[in-house]
């Protein structure tokens, strides 16, 4: 991960409340120690870390996504929400069928107001599987009003798109929806995303634009984000997605090694959000008048 010093200045008036929606604690191990059917070792990343680089970008909120390497033990995350306090709020994994209502409340107390589907990284693509994955998930967490969140790609989110649509929770798609955007807007799968929009149900992270396209500042990746920001302004987040873990090109991945993070200037990646968004009001929508809406945060 960067530094501080090697963190870009922002260039915008950031907005009071504003939250970084899509954000990661690893470690230390000797006290959390991750699941053993891992796909990966990340190194560590503490709460002080995020905490001095919000400090710098002028970030005030946050949301804490549990990560796949520890599995449905949600020890780190749990920690981190209760050290950070009423300024953040949390993104469980659950196993919906052994996890109980009494389970869920717990986790609501702590500040969690979201289960996540990482359906990628454990390399689901049986929509049947997932479909039933996403409903039982659904059932579970209505009654707290929490959102479900899903990390998957675009292929298997537009199978899914019925049930998405009508599900009974809001649906929050992870970076992008993994959408391959070197084939421009006008392919088939975007606009099925778009359709999927007009239910009203689904809400979409602009985050990680490194997963979509090789060049993250490309005009491809410009022009998806703004027809996202043009139509569904209502219903968008950005998320930092520190401290960036992810596959690395041409490397597979070994748990018995430490994978290291990916050199992302998160100063740059705000201010290549304002070259999208291009208007101050939208800016306070997007970083924190939406996030207060889906995450249950106090209105400012």
């Amino acid at each position: 991960m960067l530094s501080i010093l090697e963190q870009d200045t922002i260039q915008f008036k950031m907005p009071e409340g504003a939250c970084d929606c899509h954000t990661h604690i690893f470690g230390p191990v000797q006290k959390y120690p991750y699941w053993t059917d891992r796909t990966y070792t990340p190194a560590d990343a503490s709460v002080s870390q995020l905490e001095r680089l919000h400090h710098h970008l002028g970030i005030t909120r946050v949301v804490i996504v549990h990560p796949s390497p520890y599995g449905t033990d949600n020890a780190r995350s749990i920690d981190a929400l209760i050290e950070l306090g009423t300024k953040s709020r949390g993104v469980a994994v659950i196993d919906e069928n052994t996890c109980t209502s009494e389970q869920i409340e717990k986790l609501h107390q702590v500040g969690f107001r979201g289960a996540r589907l990482n359906l990628e990284t454990s390399g689901i693509d049986d929509p049947e599987f997932a479909k039933n994955k996403l409903l039982k998930t659904a059932r579970l967490i209505k009654p707290f009003g929490w959102h479900i969140q899903i990390f998957s790609n675009i292929h298997l989110v537009t199978q899914l798109a019925q049930e998405i649509m009508h599900c009974e929770v809001p649906v929050v798609l992870d970076h992008f929806a993994r959408i391959p955007i070197r084939d421009g807007i006008n392919q088939p799968k975007v606009q099925q995303l778009c359709d999927m929009f007009t239910s009203g149900n689904v809400w979409m992270k602009l985050s990680a634009p490194q997963r979509i396209h090789d060049n993250p500042d490309s005009e491809e990746v410009a022009e998806l984000a703004s027809l996202f920001i043009t139509n569904f302004q209502d219903r968008l987040v950005w998320g930092s997605d520190w401290p960036h873990s992810g596959a690395h090109y041409g490397r597979g991945r070994v748990k018995e090694e430490i994978e290291p993070f990916h050199h992302i200037n998160d100063g740059h990646s705000l201010n290549r959000l304002f070259y999208w968004v291009k208007d101050q009001s939208l800016m306070k929508k997007i970083l924190a008048d939406n996030p207060a809406n889906l995450y249950d945060f106090p209105k400012i």
